[in-house]
């Protein structure tokens, strides 16, 4: 009962912060504060949260599948391999921010402020991103148009995957490990599509850039002082990362986010 309502109190106080806030999104005062911070924070330490380390440890094969069928290697010029890689880079990599290497006792509370971002969404209609992927209700909703509107070339499915307009039901796909590792696999699948049109090559760091800031054009990213902070934090779990899929086998798997909602149907 406690925890229940400590988590309420943090969820209104992270919409006090939205309306407060209301001219400048709750990720440009992250990147602002990161750009600011990182000249004087020290080398990353590379710790991997246990949960999400567990998370991946029982999603390994389903990334290698969702990579196999979200990737496209003409276009990427990367393997299955590498992008499921670049999957599990940002999945580590979004579950410690600079502020937790600083001060490691702050990371056992990291899930409860995470746990409130949801209940925030769910309730108060905030756009908060949310693990494991830190994917925000708005970027699902972009996601899951666009896969309707058949923007991107698409393959075939037997599976339906319902897609409504409500903010709160994205947080829930975004929270959940199933969807979450689809979205965000067809979210990097976005951002090799929106390179190829701009005439941008392809790697590991345009689609960590496109992922964390919707960005793909190098000058751009070369640029952004919170960008190369991110990317580089990102590096330290690369190599671990690439590491889980030597030898791996990909095969493909349906796309869920490719049909219409029920509704749709004739």
């Amino acid at each position: 009962m406690v925890r229940a309502i400590f988590y309420v109190v943090l969820a209104m106080a992270l919409l006090i912060q939205t309306l407060f806030w209301e001219q400048t999104p709750p990720s440009t005062m992250t990147n602002r504060l990161s750009a600011l911070a990182a000249p004087f924070l020290g080398a990353p330490s590379g710790y991997i949260r246990p949960s999400i380390k567990e998370t991946v440890a029982s999603h390994q094969h389903d990334i290698q599948r969702l990579a196999h069928t979200y990737n496209h290697p003409a276009l990427s010029g990367l393997s299955d391999a590498e992008f499921a890689s670049v999957m599990v880079t940002i999945l580590y990599n979004e579950q410690l921010g600079w502020l937790e290497d600083v001060f490691p006792w702050v990371r056992p509370l990291t899930p409860i402020y995470q746990q409130a971002q949801v209940i925030s969404n769910e309730w108060f209609g905030t756009n908060y991103s949310v693990w494991p992927a830190n994917l925000r209700p708005s970027v699902v909703n972009e996601i899951l148009s666009e896969q309707r509107a058949q923007q991107l070339p698409s393959s075939a499915s037997t599976v339906t995957l319902p897609v409504f307009p409500q903010l709160p039901y994205h947080t829930q796909l975004a929270a959940n490990p199933d969807s979450a590792l689809e979205l965000l696999a067809a979210n990097l699948e976005r951002g090799i599509y929106r390179a190829s049109t701009t005439g941008v090559a392809v790697t590991p760091q345009t689609l960590l850039a496109w992922h964390n800031a919707g960005i793909v054009d190098p000058s751009t990213i070369q640029q952004s002082p919170s960008l190369q902070h991110y990317l580089a934090r990102a590096s330290v779990y690369s190599t671990t990362a690439s590491q889980l899929f030597g030898g791996a086998v990909f095969c493909r798997t349906p796309r869920l986010l490719a049909q219409p909602a029920p509704n749709d149907k004739q």
